[in-house]
């Protein structure tokens, strides 16, 4: 099993080409979804970080304002094209469905309709949706389905291939230090899977560089210390 851990690729330095957290590979390009990022950008980021892989989050505009319909295909269209420079190192592109969308049918529609494959990675905020086996099964058979460590599901683990985990905290989103404790569990609940590729991404904010490096030694066997 290859595991990759990253954090947010949304980091001080990386407008300018700079790189200084490269031993947390792959990254995960978070301002993509707020904005549409310049030509020029997509271009430098594709020269300095050649060497990585990348999950890049969808723009906003896809998932949140036309919420997966026939107008958010043209969208996703125009954004794909922003992105070619850097295409052939992206593994994945992050779309994520607002917190009140339930519609299952409409994201599998869409995510056919785009046909990105393996390459396409859909992760549910709605905890009902979230919680439904049905609708979760449903969905990984088109898309890979994220799997999520959350204040509203803990270890939500999908199996599969390939394992793509996003680390949000649990008492609060966004603000968790995990202990060694609950990564241990995390790990063991992957490597119970045993998927081919785990990817594990950390978006706990001032804490994901150290929890990232934290489970990278778990899963190496060597002590954190």
């Amino acid at each position: 099993m290859k595991v990759k851990k990253g954090g947010s690729a949304f980091i001080p330095g990386l407008k300018t080409g700079d790189f200084p957290l490269r031993p947390l590979h792959p990254r995960k390009l978070n301002a993509s979804f707020y904005g549409l990022p310049s030509e020029k950008s997509v271009r430098s980021w594709a020269d300095a970080g050649s060497g990585l892989q990348w999950s890049v989050k969808v723009n906003r505009s896809v998932t949140h304002r036309h919420r997966f319909n026939e107008k958010a295909i043209l969208v996703w269209e125009r954004f794909h094209e922003r992105f070619l420079p850097l295409d052939d190192h992206i593994v994945f592109y992050l779309f994520q469905a607002p917190p009140a969308f339930t519609d299952v049918d409409r994201i599998i529609a869409f995510v056919e309709a785009i046909d990105l494959g393996q390459r396409c990675a859909v992760e549910i905020r709605n905890p009902t949706v979230l919680g439904d086996d049905g609708a979760c099964r449903r969905l990984h058979e088109v898309a890979v389905l994220v799997s999520v460590d959350s204040p509203d599901f803990r270890e939500r683990v999908f199996p599969g291939d390939t394992v793509y985990l996003r680390m949000h905290g649990r008492e609060g989103w966004y603000r968790h230090d995990y202990t060694d404790g609950e990564l241990t569990s995390v790990r063991d609940k992957i490597a119970g899977i045993c998927p081919e590729r785990a990817y594990i991404f950390f978006d706990n904010n001032h804490a994901m560089l150290e929890d990232a490096r934290a489970i990278r030694r778990l899963f190496e066997g060597t002590p954190s210390g």
